[in-house]
């Protein structure tokens, strides 16, 4: 496995080749997860920008406040490093005049897209160019980040499994709710980051049907379609798993929904290869619940890419005409929901391989493997 100071060393230089072809004379980062990605520092701004400027030609710059200046001292990787005073300063010490007086004289300078709208405003000195080079960057996946990405799927499908075993009319959803708990204790026994996030509950078929709202801890798991929710982040790499479950037999229509929602997977995952338009992914599956009737009951795309979020490009829906590539990570998970039934979604981590695709998570799937006994 790679090292991380060959991973860092080997995505920032990728970058400044994307640099050079693209005649930018610096880039700007700003946002916590892509500063993450170049440097494997966390930091939380707390009003004041944290700023990260790459260069096609020389070692990257940190702007940062003199509060954290004796906080960066990674080995790991090369840079300079200057800083400001606070969020707002006196004449000559804020971080807009800071950051002006490195790149002012520059003909192009690119930022992230998902830089916030106050640092063009601030900065109208320097000639900025919005770019989403590190958005296309992050979405293809190395060796070393497939090798994290899977260490927490099988963290991931372990506590799904777990859940399903002890998941019985009457659980509580507290008691499902334990089990991610502890599971990130035990993480952070062993190597305590502060990007690690483990969330793992039922949602019961009363609130099923609703796949962002917050079950109350109290309630129960009973009949009809339940769903077991598991989104994890350790060491700052994400996966997701999911399952619908009955703990009493289905009626006739809850089993003719589960099918739909199997069926649409089948068709997704026979799409999932490198070639295919991410857009058709969701065009193939619209088109299947048209034809069954159940097209109104879907309320979201049928994935998204999985990286150090849970939710990352590629989107894998309709206005994203972009080409699958080999080593994108995607969530799989087409889905209906029926207001006061429940719904019906199966989730995992996947990654397209050269051919096709590789389930990373995994958990039963079938009607009868999952009619809980």
């Amino acid at each position: 496995m790679n090292s991380l100071q060959t991973e860092i060393k080997h995505r920032i230089t990728t970058l400044q080749n994307n640099l050079q072809d693209n005649d930018l004379d610096a880039y700007v980062i700003t946002d916590q997860e892509d500063i993450w990605y170049f440097t494997n520092i966390n930091y939380k701004p707390e009003q004041r920008p944290f700023l990260f400027v790459v260069y096609p030609d020389k070692k990257p710059l940190f702007v940062v406040p003199k509060l954290e200046v004796d906080h960066f001292t990674v080995p790991y990787f090369d840079y300079d490093l200057d800083h400001y005073f606070d969020v707002t300063s006196r004449s000559g010490q804020n971080w807009y005049e800071v950051l002006t007086s490195y790149l002012g004289g520059l003909s192009r300078v690119g930022i992230e897209a998902n830089g916030q709208l106050l640092m063009t405003h601030f900065t109208q000195g320097i000639n900025w160019e919005t770019k989403f080079l590190v958005q296309n960057q992050r979405m293809i996946k190395s060796d070393y980040e497939l090798d994290k990405l899977q260490y927490v799927s099988d963290i991931c499908s372990s506590v799904v499994q777990k859940t399903l075993e002890m998941s019985k009319t009457g659980t509580k959803v507290s008691d499902t709710y334990k089990l991610a708990m502890q599971v990130g204790a035990e993480e952070m026994a062993k190597h305590f980051s502060l990007e690690n996030r483990t969330i793992n509950a039922v949602w019961p078929s009363e609130y099923s049907f609703m796949p962002h709202s917050i079950p109350d801890m109290n309630a129960k798991i009973g009949a009809g379609p339940n769903i077991n929710i598991a989104l994890f982040v350790i060491q700052g790499y994400a996966a997701e798993c999911e399952r619908t479950f009955f703990t009493e037999d289905p009626t006739k229509e809850e089993v003719g929904h589960f099918n739909q929602m199997m069926n649409a997977r089948k068709l997704f995952l026979k799409h999932l290869k490198p070639g295919e338009k991410a857009s058709d992914i969701e065009k193939t599956v619209d088109s299947y619940f048209a034809e069954e009737g159940v097209l109104d009951n879907v309320l979201h795309r049928p994935g998204h890419g999985i990286g150090l979020n849970n939710h990352e490009w590629p989107t894998l829906s309709l206005g994203n005409d972009m080409v699958l590539q080999e080593n994108m990570v995607v969530s799989v998970e087409p889905a209906i929901y029926f207001k006061n039934q429940g719904g019906y979604r199966h989730s995992d981590t996947v990654l397209i391989t050269k051919d096709g695709y590789k389930l990373m998570t995994h958990a039963p799937t079938s009607l009868s493997e999952l009619t809980l006994r």
